[in-house]
């Protein structure tokens, strides 16, 4: 059973991440050279803060 989820785990990565990342990687990278780099890493900072403060009300216990 445990070679049966081994090998599916690794035909999910040839097939999806293999194949689909690289592709991914030059559309982001291509999107993102036209911008200015301090203003990609401020708004990433700030994207990421709010989810921290998003998951953190929302797992808050009252």
């Amino acid at each position: 059973m445990l070679e049966k989820i081994i090998q599916v785990a690794v035909e999910f990565y040839k097939k999806i991440i293999g194949v689909y990342w690289p592709t991914y990687f030059s559309w982001l990278t291509e999107k993102l050279s036209g911008t200015e780099p301090f203003a990609t890493l401020l708004i990433s900072i700030f994207l990421i803060f709010a989810l921290i403060i998003y998951i953190w009300f929302r797992n808050r216990n009252d």
